[in-house]
Protein backbone atom coordinates (compact mmCIF):
# COMPACT_ATOMS: atom_id res chain seq x y z
CA UNK A 1 0.00 0.00 0.00
CA UNK A 2 1.10 3.41 -0.91
CA UNK A 3 0.54 6.06 1.94
CA UNK A 4 1.45 8.79 -0.16
CA UNK A 5 2.50 10.45 2.58
CA UNK A 6 -0.93 11.24 3.50
CA UNK A 7 -0.84 12.75 6.58
CA UNK A 8 -5.33 13.28 6.42
CA UNK A 9 -5.23 9.37 5.84
CA UNK A 10 -3.22 8.56 8.70
CA UNK A 11 -5.32 10.90 11.00
CA UNK A 12 -8.69 9.23 9.74
CA UNK A 13 -7.13 5.77 10.22
CA UNK A 14 -5.90 6.79 13.71
CA UNK A 15 -8.76 7.82 15.06
CA UNK A 16 -11.27 4.59 13.35
CA UNK A 17 -8.64 2.54 15.50
CA UNK A 18 -9.09 4.12 18.43
CA UNK A 19 -13.22 4.31 18.12
CA UNK A 20 -12.68 0.60 16.90
CA UNK A 21 -14.44 1.03 13.15
CA UNK A 22 -11.77 -0.06 10.89
CA UNK A 23 -12.85 -1.81 7.97
CA UNK A 24 -10.53 -4.70 6.53
CA UNK A 25 -9.10 -2.91 4.07
CA UNK A 26 -8.37 -0.36 7.02
CA UNK A 27 -7.04 -2.41 8.99
CA UNK A 28 -4.36 -3.75 6.28
CA UNK A 29 -3.58 0.14 5.45
CA UNK A 30 -3.40 0.64 9.15
CA UNK A 31 -0.85 -2.26 9.90
CA UNK A 32 1.30 -1.26 6.96
CA UNK A 33 1.82 2.22 8.46
CA UNK A 34 2.24 1.09 11.67
CA UNK A 35 5.43 -1.20 10.72
CA UNK A 36 6.52 1.50 8.01
CA UNK A 37 8.58 2.87 10.89
CA UNK A 38 8.87 2.26 15.22
CA UNK A 39 8.21 5.84 15.76
CA UNK A 40 4.47 5.38 14.17
CA UNK A 41 4.23 2.48 16.87
CA UNK A 42 4.76 5.23 19.58
CA UNK A 43 2.73 7.68 18.08
CA UNK A 44 -0.46 5.30 18.53
CA UNK A 45 0.92 4.03 21.82
CA UNK A 46 1.09 7.90 23.17
CA UNK A 47 -2.78 8.07 21.87
CA UNK A 48 -3.64 5.11 23.28
CA UNK A 49 -2.13 6.24 26.99
CA UNK A 50 -3.44 9.50 27.18
CA UNK A 51 -6.75 9.12 29.61
CA UNK A 52 -8.83 11.46 27.65
CA UNK A 53 -8.47 10.71 24.30
CA UNK A 54 -11.76 8.35 24.16
CA UNK A 55 -13.61 10.98 25.88
CA UNK A 56 -12.78 13.82 23.15
CA UNK A 57 -13.42 11.51 20.39
CA UNK A 58 -16.80 11.50 21.04
CA UNK A 59 -16.99 15.74 21.64
CA UNK A 60 -14.70 16.83 18.62
CA UNK A 61 -16.51 18.84 16.18
CA UNK A 62 -13.38 21.20 14.23
CA UNK A 63 -10.84 23.33 14.14
CA UNK A 64 -10.87 25.81 10.93
CA UNK A 65 -6.97 26.78 10.47
CA UNK A 66 -4.42 24.65 8.00
CA UNK A 67 -1.53 26.56 9.97
CA UNK A 68 -2.71 24.49 13.11
CA UNK A 69 -2.43 21.21 11.20
CA UNK A 70 0.63 21.58 9.81
CA UNK A 71 2.42 22.70 12.84
CA UNK A 72 0.88 19.75 14.83
CA UNK A 73 1.54 17.23 12.06
CA UNK A 74 5.25 18.51 11.54
CA UNK A 75 5.62 17.56 15.31
CA UNK A 76 3.34 14.40 15.91
CA UNK A 77 4.08 12.63 12.20
CA UNK A 78 6.70 10.19 11.21
CA UNK A 79 5.61 10.86 7.32
CA UNK A 80 5.93 14.09 5.52
CA UNK A 81 3.41 16.39 5.59
CA UNK A 82 0.81 17.27 2.90
CA UNK A 83 -1.13 20.43 2.96
CA UNK A 84 -4.98 19.56 3.81
CA UNK A 85 -7.75 20.91 1.94
CA UNK A 86 -9.69 22.02 5.54
CA UNK A 87 -12.99 21.41 4.10
CA UNK A 88 -12.75 17.67 3.77
CA UNK A 89 -11.01 18.08 7.35
CA UNK A 90 -13.85 18.37 9.55
CA UNK A 91 -14.92 14.99 9.92
CA UNK A 92 -11.55 13.25 10.50
CA UNK A 93 -9.94 16.82 12.22
CA UNK A 94 -9.35 14.63 15.46
CA UNK A 95 -6.05 14.14 15.27
CA UNK A 96 -5.13 17.39 15.47
CA UNK A 97 -7.91 18.74 17.57
CA UNK A 98 -7.73 15.89 20.09
CA UNK A 99 -4.31 17.24 21.15
CA UNK A 100 -5.24 21.14 20.81
CA UNK A 101 -8.42 20.90 22.68
CA UNK A 102 -7.41 17.94 25.56
CA UNK A 103 -4.50 20.32 26.16
CA UNK A 104 -1.85 18.50 24.91
CA UNK A 105 -0.11 20.86 22.88
CA UNK A 106 3.69 19.90 25.03
CA UNK A 107 2.75 16.77 24.02
CA UNK A 108 6.42 15.11 24.13
CA UNK A 109 6.83 13.37 21.12
CA UNK A 110 8.94 15.22 18.91
CA UNK A 111 10.88 14.31 15.61
CA UNK A 112 13.38 17.37 15.93
CA UNK A 113 14.27 18.08 19.31
CA UNK A 114 11.58 20.56 21.34
CA UNK A 115 9.77 23.60 20.31
CA UNK A 116 9.71 26.89 22.22
CA UNK A 117 7.31 27.11 24.44
CA UNK A 118 4.00 29.40 23.76
CA UNK A 119 4.01 30.61 27.03
CA UNK A 120 7.20 32.88 27.85
CA UNK A 121 8.59 33.34 31.37
CA UNK A 122 6.71 30.54 32.31
CA UNK A 123 7.06 29.89 36.18
CA UNK A 124 4.02 28.66 37.13
CA UNK A 125 0.44 27.94 36.04
CA UNK A 126 -3.06 28.70 37.16
CA UNK A 127 -5.76 26.37 37.20
CA UNK A 128 -9.32 26.88 35.47
CA UNK A 129 -12.60 27.97 37.23
CA UNK A 130 -14.54 26.15 39.41
CA UNK A 131 -17.96 25.35 40.61
CA UNK A 132 -18.57 28.58 43.46
CA UNK A 133 -20.46 31.03 44.51
CA UNK A 134 -21.65 33.59 47.15
CA UNK A 135 -25.28 33.94 47.75
CA UNK A 136 -26.72 36.86 49.75
CA UNK A 137 -29.65 36.65 51.52
CA UNK A 138 -32.75 38.69 51.77
CA UNK A 139 -31.65 38.94 55.97
CA UNK A 140 -28.31 39.96 55.71
CA UNK A 141 -26.60 36.40 55.85
CA UNK A 142 -23.98 35.37 52.85
CA UNK A 143 -23.55 31.84 52.23
CA UNK A 144 -20.40 31.16 50.30
CA UNK A 145 -21.25 28.13 47.90
CA UNK A 146 -18.54 25.75 46.53
CA UNK A 147 -18.40 21.58 46.68
CA UNK A 148 -17.30 21.43 50.29
CA UNK A 149 -19.59 23.46 51.36
CA UNK A 150 -22.07 22.10 54.09
CA UNK A 151 -25.54 24.43 54.60
CA UNK A 152 -27.67 24.33 57.89
CA UNK A 153 -31.07 22.48 57.41
CA UNK A 154 -34.46 23.29 57.70
CA UNK A 155 -33.53 26.61 55.52
CA UNK A 156 -34.47 27.69 52.39
CA UNK A 157 -32.10 26.75 50.67
CA UNK A 158 -30.70 22.93 50.23
CA UNK A 159 -28.22 21.33 47.06
CA UNK A 160 -29.70 18.56 44.92
CA UNK A 161 -28.50 16.94 42.09
CA UNK A 162 -25.27 19.69 41.97
CA UNK A 163 -28.00 22.27 41.87
CA UNK A 164 -28.31 25.11 44.62
CA UNK A 165 -32.53 24.94 45.53
CA UNK A 166 -34.06 27.84 46.65
CA UNK A 167 -37.67 27.32 48.56
CA UNK A 168 -39.67 30.38 48.75
CA UNK A 169 -40.77 30.64 52.24
CA UNK A 170 -44.02 33.08 53.41
CA UNK A 171 -42.05 36.53 54.14
CA UNK A 172 -43.43 38.53 56.49
CA UNK A 173 -41.56 41.62 54.47
CA UNK A 174 -40.15 41.06 50.64
CA UNK A 175 -36.80 41.10 50.13
CA UNK A 176 -34.25 40.56 47.31
CA UNK A 177 -31.97 37.60 47.41
CA UNK A 178 -29.03 37.58 45.44
CA UNK A 179 -26.67 34.78 43.74
CA UNK A 180 -23.41 35.66 42.17
CA UNK A 181 -19.94 33.91 40.85
CA UNK A 182 -16.74 35.78 40.48
CA UNK A 183 -14.35 35.57 38.06
CA UNK A 184 -13.54 31.95 37.57
CA UNK A 185 -16.52 30.44 39.31
CA UNK A 186 -19.80 28.92 37.80
CA UNK A 187 -22.75 28.01 39.46
CA UNK A 188 -26.47 26.28 38.96
CA UNK A 189 -29.56 27.24 41.13
CA UNK A 190 -33.16 25.90 40.85
CA UNK A 191 -35.73 28.78 41.60
CA UNK A 192 -39.08 27.97 43.33
CA UNK A 193 -41.17 27.53 40.09
CA UNK A 194 -38.58 25.39 38.98
CA UNK A 195 -37.04 26.98 36.60
CA UNK A 196 -33.19 25.88 36.25
CA UNK A 197 -30.55 29.01 36.35
CA UNK A 198 -27.04 28.07 34.90
CA UNK A 199 -24.66 31.03 36.15
CA UNK A 200 -21.59 31.78 34.02
CA UNK A 201 -18.17 33.42 35.40
CA UNK A 202 -18.62 37.09 36.72
CA UNK A 203 -22.41 37.18 37.17
CA UNK A 204 -25.20 37.43 38.81
CA UNK A 205 -28.81 37.01 39.46
CA UNK A 206 -31.33 38.63 41.83
CA UNK A 207 -34.69 37.47 42.67
CA UNK A 208 -37.50 38.49 45.35
CA UNK A 209 -38.32 36.37 48.52
CA UNK A 210 -41.72 35.58 47.43
CA UNK A 211 -40.92 34.65 44.04
CA UNK A 212 -43.31 33.00 42.14
CA UNK A 213 -45.90 34.17 44.17
CA UNK A 214 -47.07 37.41 42.12
CA UNK A 215 -44.67 37.45 39.17
CA UNK A 216 -41.37 35.51 38.46
CA UNK A 217 -39.20 38.48 37.63
CA UNK A 218 -35.22 37.95 38.15
CA UNK A 219 -32.47 40.69 37.56
CA UNK A 220 -29.18 39.61 35.66
CA UNK A 221 -25.68 40.89 35.04
CA UNK A 222 -23.36 38.56 32.93
CA UNK A 223 -24.25 35.35 31.32
CA UNK A 224 -27.07 33.00 32.13
CA UNK A 225 -28.51 29.96 30.78
CA UNK A 226 -32.14 29.54 31.74
CA UNK A 227 -34.65 26.21 31.22
CA UNK A 228 -37.75 28.11 31.70
CA UNK A 229 -40.32 26.25 33.82
CA UNK A 230 -43.75 26.39 32.23
CA UNK A 231 -46.42 29.02 33.73
CA UNK A 232 -49.29 30.07 31.37
CA UNK A 233 -50.78 32.57 33.75
CA UNK A 234 -47.28 33.73 34.82
CA UNK A 235 -44.60 35.42 32.61
CA UNK A 236 -40.96 34.54 33.73
CA UNK A 237 -38.59 38.17 32.70
CA UNK A 238 -35.30 38.49 33.04
CA UNK A 239 -34.04 42.32 33.40
CA UNK A 240 -30.75 42.99 32.06
CA UNK A 241 -29.25 46.27 31.28
CA UNK A 242 -32.18 48.30 31.14
CA UNK A 243 -34.07 45.27 28.80
CA UNK A 244 -36.27 42.83 29.48
CA UNK A 245 -36.93 39.35 28.22
CA UNK A 246 -40.69 38.03 28.99
CA UNK A 247 -41.16 33.77 28.25
CA UNK A 248 -44.01 31.19 29.46
CA UNK A 249 -41.52 28.58 29.08
CA UNK A 250 -38.42 27.58 26.94
CA UNK A 251 -34.59 28.00 26.82
CA UNK A 252 -32.63 30.72 26.33
CA UNK A 253 -28.96 32.12 27.40
CA UNK A 254 -28.41 35.65 27.83
CA UNK A 255 -25.51 37.43 27.62
CA UNK A 256 -24.73 40.84 28.81
CA UNK A 257 -21.34 41.68 29.77
CA UNK A 258 -20.62 44.23 27.20
CA UNK A 259 -22.65 47.61 25.95
CA UNK A 260 -24.07 45.12 23.59
CA UNK A 261 -25.62 42.11 25.04
CA UNK A 262 -27.01 38.71 23.11
CA UNK A 263 -29.99 36.82 24.15
CA UNK A 264 -30.26 33.38 22.15
CA UNK A 265 -33.26 31.24 21.76
CA UNK A 266 -32.85 27.13 21.74
CA UNK A 267 -36.26 26.55 22.47
CA UNK A 268 -40.28 28.01 21.85
CA UNK A 269 -40.40 32.12 22.43
CA UNK A 270 -39.26 35.08 23.74
CA UNK A 271 -40.24 38.15 23.63
CA UNK A 272 -37.55 41.41 24.39
CA UNK A 273 -38.19 44.35 25.24
CA UNK A 274 -35.15 47.29 24.64
CA UNK A 275 -36.54 50.80 24.51
CA UNK A 276 -39.46 51.35 22.40
CA UNK A 277 -38.80 47.95 20.71
CA UNK A 278 -40.41 44.72 21.22
CA UNK A 279 -38.90 41.86 19.08
CA UNK A 280 -40.41 38.10 19.25
CA UNK A 281 -37.38 35.69 18.89
CA UNK A 282 -37.91 32.09 16.97
CA UNK A 283 -35.79 28.61 18.05
CA UNK A 284 -32.27 29.63 16.39
CA UNK A 285 -32.24 32.93 16.36
CA UNK A 286 -30.19 35.29 18.30
CA UNK A 287 -30.76 39.14 18.98
CA UNK A 288 -28.02 41.58 19.46
CA UNK A 289 -29.25 44.59 21.43
CA UNK A 290 -27.52 48.02 21.57
CA UNK A 291 -28.81 50.93 22.89
CA UNK A 292 -32.68 49.88 22.32
CA UNK A 293 -31.40 48.57 19.11
CA UNK A 294 -32.08 45.16 18.29
CA UNK A 295 -30.88 42.89 15.38
CA UNK A 296 -31.74 40.02 14.92
CA UNK A 297 -29.62 36.92 13.07
CA UNK A 298 -29.68 33.13 12.46
CA UNK A 299 -27.12 31.50 14.49
CA UNK A 300 -25.17 28.39 15.29
CA UNK A 301 -26.83 28.70 18.97
CA UNK A 302 -24.15 25.71 20.27
CA UNK A 303 -21.54 29.02 20.24
CA UNK A 304 -24.16 30.82 23.04
CA UNK A 305 -24.19 28.03 25.21
CA UNK A 306 -21.09 26.27 24.67
CA UNK A 307 -19.61 27.40 28.46
CA UNK A 308 -22.68 25.50 29.81
CA UNK A 309 -21.18 22.45 28.36
CA UNK A 310 -17.66 23.22 30.14
CA UNK A 311 -16.65 23.90 26.49
CA UNK A 312 -14.85 27.36 24.91
CA UNK A 313 -16.46 27.54 21.44
CA UNK A 314 -15.03 29.94 19.21
CA UNK A 315 -16.14 30.63 15.05
CA UNK A 316 -15.05 33.43 13.34
CA UNK A 317 -13.57 35.54 16.36
CA UNK A 318 -10.94 37.63 16.94
CA UNK A 319 -8.36 36.93 19.45
CA UNK A 320 -9.20 40.04 21.77
CA UNK A 321 -12.87 38.50 21.74
CA UNK A 322 -11.71 35.11 22.57
CA UNK A 323 -9.09 36.12 25.72
CA UNK A 324 -12.23 37.96 27.12
CA UNK A 325 -13.35 34.34 27.75
CA UNK A 326 -10.14 33.04 28.84
CA UNK A 327 -10.05 36.26 31.12
CA UNK A 328 -13.24 35.26 33.37
CA UNK A 329 -12.42 32.06 33.42
CA UNK A 330 -8.67 32.36 35.23
CA UNK A 331 -9.24 35.58 36.42
CA UNK A 332 -6.75 37.20 34.94
CA UNK A 333 -6.40 40.12 32.85
CA UNK A 334 -5.38 40.68 29.64
CA UNK A 335 -2.06 43.44 28.26
CA UNK A 336 -1.69 43.53 24.82
CA UNK A 337 2.12 44.22 23.13
CA UNK A 338 1.61 45.47 19.59
CA UNK A 339 -1.48 46.36 17.61
CA UNK A 340 -3.98 43.34 17.82
CA UNK A 341 -4.81 41.12 14.71
CA UNK A 342 -8.12 41.81 13.21
CA UNK A 343 -7.76 37.86 12.16
CA UNK A 344 -10.21 35.27 12.87
CA UNK A 345 -10.05 32.22 14.25
CA UNK A 346 -12.34 28.75 15.12
CA UNK A 347 -11.59 25.90 17.28
CA UNK A 348 -12.99 24.53 20.58
CA UNK A 349 -10.87 24.42 23.68
CA UNK A 350 -12.14 22.41 26.67
CA UNK A 351 -12.63 24.54 29.98
CA UNK A 352 -10.96 22.55 31.87
CA UNK A 353 -7.61 22.59 30.73
CA UNK A 354 -4.79 24.87 32.59
CA UNK A 355 -4.25 28.56 31.67
CA UNK A 356 -0.75 27.46 30.28
CA UNK A 357 -2.53 24.99 28.73
CA UNK A 358 -5.20 27.32 26.37
CA UNK A 359 -2.43 29.66 25.95
CA UNK A 360 -0.36 27.19 23.89
CA UNK A 361 -3.76 25.86 21.86
CA UNK A 362 -3.98 29.59 20.68
CA UNK A 363 -0.30 29.33 20.04
CA UNK A 364 -0.73 26.44 17.32
CA UNK A 365 -3.74 28.35 15.85
CA UNK A 366 -2.34 32.02 15.77
CA UNK A 367 1.73 31.96 15.95
CA UNK A 368 0.79 34.29 18.92
CA UNK A 369 3.19 34.24 21.81
CA UNK A 370 1.90 35.27 25.01
CA UNK A 371 3.63 36.20 28.82
CA UNK A 372 1.86 34.94 31.91
CA UNK A 373 2.97 37.07 35.39
CA UNK A 374 1.33 38.07 38.40
CA UNK A 375 -1.93 36.79 36.98
CA UNK A 376 -1.61 39.44 33.63
CA UNK A 377 -1.65 37.50 30.48
CA UNK A 378 0.43 39.98 27.66
CA UNK A 379 -0.50 39.06 24.39
CA UNK A 380 3.03 39.78 21.89
CA UNK A 381 1.58 40.59 18.49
Amino acid sequence: MKMQQDSQLIAKLIVSFLKDELSENEKEDFKAWLDADPKNVELLESFKQTSSVQKEIDFIDKIDSNDAWNKFAKQHTAQPITKLNWNKWIAYSAVAVLFIVAGLGLYTYKLKGTTASAVLAQNYDIMPGSTKAVLQMANGTSIHLDPTARLQKNTSIEMKNGFLVYKAKNPTQKGYNLLKTPSAGEYKMILPDGTKVYLNASSAIRFSTDFNKNDRRVQLTGEAYFEVAHNKDLPFIVSFDQNEVEVLGTHFNISSYKKTSKATLLEGAIKIRSGQNQTLLKPGDEADINNGDVTVAKVDTYKSIAWKEGVFYFHEDEMTDILEQVARWYDVKIAYKGTPTTKKYSGDIRRQATLNQVLEMLNAVSGTTFTLKDRTVTVNF
